[in-house]
């Protein structure tokens, strides 16, 4: 019998508690005891009893007047009586606790001493009182300790006052908070809730109620049949902590105050808490007197306690270190008896119970002896453990660990969970019961860290298949006392009595603990020899002769036997037999053979997987010359064939033609047929899939190498003149397979028109034309080709529904919905996927780096977004092909443009606030993938969306627009809705001005289509020479001469190319000014409008075998004339003088000659400005006068043999301004050949 736990807190009311006996055997009377706050209380319910009205009866009723505990006698027909006793509270004002638990505990013991025994227990709570103090609940807790879970069931909750009651709701609130909290824990041991109405019927129903046979309470049976002091009862020991706490607070609080009033003038107040002070100290000394008593007296307790462990019956021997210890553990009901008594039906001996003289608790144990060997297997069966307020029962358990578990030794939990009931309810809750169970060793070293948690039931429990998930996330969840990690697992199975679910779950922890718990044995400071149990062999060896056994036994019963536990058992025994054991392989396949069985009654596709791993297992463990090699090999093929037919595994397809040639190498003569045309199936089935001519034509070949034989059996010549007409049939179907739409046109009854045919089979070869060459198809995770999109297309049911549309509109729309697919944009990383490392294969059954991952998120978030198709760099082109290569590098920007959607993986962004700093922001390739996309989503490192905004489209948020702006420095309207080709192309220069690719060559290749040009791609040239193509593409295609406009380091390919993009990262500095109307008048109008016409009829640059044809205005330098020189770093100052120009002081990295006739000054010009001026062609004039007459960037020129000119001192801004405006009429206008 255990104390019950203490009351939880809650808004509760209750009275405190009286105790009273009855004389049964002597006067043939029932006793209940009476429990109130005060004697006017009882007294009432006396007066009802007897049917006493009005204030006053007898003398032995009157208020009392000092502490003591008195008796009523109450009389009843046929001569009978009960004794009605009232005992003080423990919260009365006019003494001590400490003395009234002294006064009952005397007078408990004596009545008990006497052979009287209680028939029940009345415990008062007035249910107009709906607050429940500290004393209150500490009350309660003490009277639950001094009643016990035996004589719980003698004990009446009885609520009173309700005649008082104004709301009856918040009356039947207060009765259910109290029976849900305060209650709880005594009335789950047996007590029961009554209601008193303040009459005499109902008074009597109460006391009727308890009759029958008395029980003696827990503190009787503690200070009687134990022997034990009070101090040394539960009702003590909480007394006493509770005493401990409360004083704890009245020194700490008044302290609090006098630190307070000492920096005060108060002096009354400082003295009158000074004698209060004084008044705590002397009931602290009081206390320690008390704890000293308590000391005293523990030696005695535990040596009687250790008495109880004396059993005659039974002896039982130390637990040494080499013993393997199994704890089973779990709350009541979870049928740990049941458990280990059927654990103890094989070979087990039983060694010793332990059974508590006053309480049900006890500690069975059962012991297993290795065979030859002086190791053994201990079980023991402990007490449950319902809450951490179960201080008896782990008292109890301490006490034995102290007695018999004093060594280290290895060990481990099993926890019985009843599927009846929920995980994680507070009283079945493992935590709780395993953290409860942890406090009771004596030394933390000493607990055990492995948990298998068996789920128990029976047949006609239907809660099994809820509570299952349930559990193991509690199991998952679970963590250790003190910081210690419980490695908890549960069990594949349910225990409804089987001895074979028994012997599995504690071999699964058995040998967990003998594999790993040596090594992990916790210690504290220097480890020593001592600390460390010896890991011996006996241990493995012992466990493997048992599960062998086992095994064995179990294997071949046919009934009432778990096929779940003779699995479990086959692991077992297969992962304890050494490879070099004989009997590995049979231990392996007699496994594999059960777990077979089990697949074949509930195909489950864990079981079919597992099967594979241990048939391959089984296959690769035999050698050459084993007579069982063939056998496995026939089972592993036919788990890979069931496993390819369920879920089309590729990889497990390429497994069965690997195995089937092998079989072929070694099939005899009678099975050669059979050989060949399971080869040729397999071929066959893989053309289907990747449609390689190679797989076909190889099958074929089998098939008539089949045919040819004469096999032993009809049965094969059936089978291989089947798989030759299904191989033959393939090739004759493939040869038509591009007619098959045409040939669908000749059905008149089934097709409208053969002109619809042709729109459908225009739009189907248009569409297809438009993709890329390669998709991944998202639902299987295959590569497929243009062949098999058409192919797959045409099998489906949206093909045959286009011959039901009227429009071809419709049926464009139709196949574009079909086709739609999504392209991924992304920084490329480790472990990126190529094409020859999934062509062939199904992306979702391949396991590899963070690339192959990256791959399969993107897929699957394609088929979340509705969508098929999808489309990666890495793995869908080709890079060994340069034919192909070139088609992607020129159809790129138009495939993510025509795609529906791009998902944009931002792998080094972890949350909005770092979007700026990505990598994908500086990468050459991004670019155009943020432009051409018309719908474009952006994922963060853990595939979160970025922005979780209404718009599926991240382009239509103008939130995001702005950061993209902001972050690329694109305006919003490109961002939306950009136009491939040469439109200002000094600004798409330096958009990507600041990116850079692997390979420098990209930087160019990767803007052919942001231009829209098509050239050829060269890998390996020079980047310099890459840049320099796409520049003269754009000059040649548009004319447009603003990429000349930069400064820095010049190109090798031409000199008025820079190097590379940096250059164009600068805006250009000359901004167009309003003209001044009043200056016109400066002008001679006849020469301007001569240089008008000039302009107009100049060519467009162009380029003629890399040199530049420029049409220009230029200005000859007529002087120049060195300032000043500079050393580190050289550099020359000049003051240059061309004509019509003002003078310029250009500082130059470059020395200019002496010869100033050899330089010219240019100022590029496009016959496009003119095409911006007015209609009118007087104002045209004007304005254009008006243009030239503003500072302009002017390129330095010299001149070279051949009349040809190179552009020098590319490092330095010439900004250059007409000296007279007059003059701007007669400038020189020259078409310049530049290298």
């Amino acid at each position: 019998m255990k104390p019950l736990p203490h009351a939880q807190n809650g808004f509760q009311a209750c009275n405190c508690c009286s105790y009273g006996t009855s004389e049964v055997r002597t006067k043939q009377c029932e006793l209940g005891t009476f429990l109130s706050r005060s004697s006017i209380k009882w007294a009432q319910f006396i007066h009802k009893l007897m049917g006493i009205e009005g204030a006053k009866t007898a003398r032995e009723l009157a208020p009392r007047t000092q502490v003591s505990i008195r008796q009523t006698t109450v009389k009843v027909p046929n001569n009978g009586e009960y004794m009605l006793v009232d005992t003080p509270g423990l919260n009365d004002p006019d003494q001590s606790a400490r003395d009234i638990l002294h006064m009952i505990a005397d007078w408990l013991e004596r009545k008990y001493r006497e052979g009287h025994l209680l028939t029940g227990v009345i415990y008062t709570h007035g249910i107009a009182n709906c607050q429940m103090d500290g004393l209150l609940r500490e009350s309660l807790d003490i009277f639950s300790c001094i009643c016990g879970d035996k004589a719980a069931g003698r004990v009446r909750l009885v609520s009173t006052m309700w005649d008082r009651v104004e709301d009856p709701q918040d009356a039947e609130t207060i009765v259910s908070q109290l029976e849900r909290n305060f209650w709880k824990p005594l009335l789950d041991a047996g007590a029961r809730h009554m209601r008193f109405k303040n009459s005499k019927q109902s008074a009597w129903d109460i006391v009727k109620d308890l009759g029958g046979e008395g029980e003696p309470l827990l503190l009787q049976r503690e200070l009687v049949d134990a022997g034990r002091t009070l101090y040394e009862t539960f009702a003590g020991h909480t007394l006493y902590l509770q005493f401990q706490k409360f004083l704890q607070g009245e020194v700490e609080a008044h302290m609090k105050f006098l630190g307070v009033t000492s920096t005060r003038t108060a002096r009354q107040l400082t003295k009158q808490l000074e004698v209060e002070c004084k008044r705590i100290e002397m009931e602290l000394r009081k206390a320690r007197k008390a704890r000293q008593r308590l000391e005293m007296c523990r030696h005695s307790y535990w040596h009687r306690l250790s008495s109880l462990f004396s059993n005659p019956n039974a002896t039982m021997p130390e637990i040494t270190e080499n013993d393997l210890v199994i704890f089973v553990v779990g709350p009541t009901g979870a049928g740990k008896s049941w458990f280990t008594r059927k654990l103890s039906q094989n070979g087990v001996i039983p060694s010793g119970e332990i059974q508590h003289p006053c309480t049900k608790w006890h500690v069975k144990t059962w012991r297993y002896n290795f065979k030859n060997s002086t190791n053994g297997i201990l079980i023991v069966d402990t007490p449950s453990f319902y809450t951490d307020h179960d201080f008896y029962a782990g008292r109890f358990m301490t006490s034995w660990l102290k007695l018999r578990f004093i060594k280290k030794c290895r060990s481990g939990i099993l926890f019985l969970h009843s599927l009846a009931e929920d995980p994680r309810d507070l009283d079945v809750l493992m935590q709780r019961h395993l953290d409860t169970f942890a406090t009771t060793f004596p030394k933390k070293s000493m607990v055990p860290s492995y948990v298998y948690v068996v789920p128990t039931g029976n047949s006609a429990d239907s809660k099994t298949g809820q509570q299952l998930p349930e559990l193991e996330s509690v199991a998952k969840s679970s963590y250790g006392n003190g910081g210690r990690k419980w490695r908890a697992s549960v069990f594949p199975g349910v225990f409804k009595g089987q001895s074979e679910i028994a012997w599995s779950a504690a071999l699964l922890l058995l040998k967990d603990i003998v594999k790993n718990q040596p090594n992990e044995i916790p210690g504290s400071g220097r480890t020593t020899l001592k600390d460390v149990p010896p890991k011996l062999p006996d241990d493995l060896s012992g466990l493997r002769i048992l599960a062998d056994l086992l095994f064995d036994r179990f294997k071949e019963e046919m009934t009432d036997c778990s096929l779940d536990a003779k699995i479990v058992l086959g692991r077992i025994a297969w992962d304890l037999t050494p490879p070099s054991d004989p009997g590995h392989v049979s231990t392996l396949i007699a496994c594999a053979d059960l777990l077979s069985e089990r697949f074949g009654k509930e195909e489950r596709s864990v079981d079919l997987d597992e099967l594979v791993t241990l048939r391959r297992t089984a296959w690769v463990s035999t050698s050459p010359h084993d007579p069982r090699r063939q056998g496995t090999l026939a089972a592993l093929d036919d788990c890979l064939y069931k496993r390819f037919q369920r879920e089309g595994r590729v990889a497990d397809l390429e497994e069965i033609i690997t195995l089937r040639r092998t079989a072929l190498e070694c099939a005899s003569l009678t099975d050669r047929c059979k050989s060949l045309v399971h080869l040729a199936n397999a071929l066959h089935k893989r053309y289907q899939l990747h449609r390689l001519k190679s797989d076909l034509q190889e099958a074929i070949k089998l098939a008539y190498a089949a045919s040819s034989l004469d096999p032993p059996n009809e049965l094969d010549r059936l089978l291989s003149r089947k798989c030759l007409a299904d191989c033959v049939g393939s090739k004759v179907r493939k040869g038509n397979a591009r007619a098959h739409v045409t040939r669908a046109a000749t059905d008149a009854s089934d097709r409208n028109s053969s002109d619809k045919q042709k729109v459908i089979v225009d739009i189907i070869s248009e569409t297809i034309a438009n993709m890329p060459p390669r998709l991944l198809h998202t639902l299987t995770g295959t590569l497929c080709d243009r062949d098999a999109l058409q192919s797959l297309f045409m099998d489906s049911p949206e093909y045959s529904k286009l011959y039901s549309l009227t429009s071809a509109a419709q049926i464009r729309s139709k196949i574009l919905t079909f086709f739609g697919f999504t392209t991924l944009s992304h920084r490329w990383g480790t472990g990126e996927p190529l094409l020859r490392d999934i062509e062939g294969k199904r992306i979702y059954n391949l396991e590899g780096a963070e690339g192959l991952a990256k791959l399969q998120e993107f897929c699957l978030l394609s088929l979340r977004y509705g969508f098929s198709w999808a489309w990666s760099d890495t793995c869908c082109i080709d890079k060994d092909s340069s034919v192909e290569l070139q088609e992607a590098i020129g159809s790129m920007f138009s495939w993510y443009h025509r795609s529906s959607l791009t998902i944009v993986y931002l792998s080094d962004v972890s949350d909005t606030a770092s979007l700026a700093n990505s990598a994908w922001f500086k990468r050459g390739w991004t670019l155009q993938e943020l432009l051409a996309s018309r719908t474009l989503v952006f994922y963060m490192q853990d595939w979160s969306l970025f922005v979780n905004s209404e718009a599926s489209n991240h382009k239509a948020d103008p939130t995001m627009l702005k950061e993209l702006q902001r972050v690329t420095g694109i305006a919003v309207r490109h961002l939306k809705d950009f136009s491939t080709g040469m439109d200002d192309a000094r600004s798409r220069l330096r958009w990507a001005s600041g990116r850079h690719t692997t390979r420098p060559e990209d930087v160019a290749y990767s803007l052919f289509g942001i231009f829209k040009v098509h050239l050829p791609v060269f890998y390996g040239e020079s980047a310099e020479n890459a840049l320099g193509r796409l520049l003269t593409e754009i000059i040649s295609q548009s004319g447009d001469i603003s990429v000349l406009d930069w400064v820095g380091e010049a190109s090798s390919f031409h000199s008025c190319f820079p190097a590379d993009l940096t250059p164009y990262q600068t805006v250009s500095c000359m901004q167009s000014t309003p003209g001044d109307p009043t200056r016109c008048n400066s002008f001679h109008f006849e020469g301007a409008q001569k240089l008008y016409n000039t302009l107009s009829k100049l060519p467009r640059p162009r380029f003629v075998n890399r040199r530049l044809i420029l049409p220009s205005i230029a200005y000859r330098v007529m002087a120049v004339n060195l300032l000043r020189t500079a050393t580190s770093p050289p550099s020359y100052t000049y003051e240059i003088h061309a004509s019509y120009l003002m003078p310029l002081v250009l500082t130059l990295s470059i020395c200019l000659g002496d010869g100033p006739m050899t330089y010219i000054l240019v100022r590029p010009w496009h016959p496009r400005w003119l095409e911006k001026q007015t209609v009118n062609e007087i104002d045209a004039t004007w304005e254009v006068l008006e243009q030239l007459e503003k500072p302009f960037n002017a390129l330095l020129l010299t001149r070279l043999p051949h009349n040809e000119y190179k552009r020098i001192a590319s490092n330095c801004t010439i900004t250059a301004r007409v000296q007279d405006p007059a003059s701007i009429a007669d400038s020189e206008i020259l078409s310049l050949d530049i290298i």
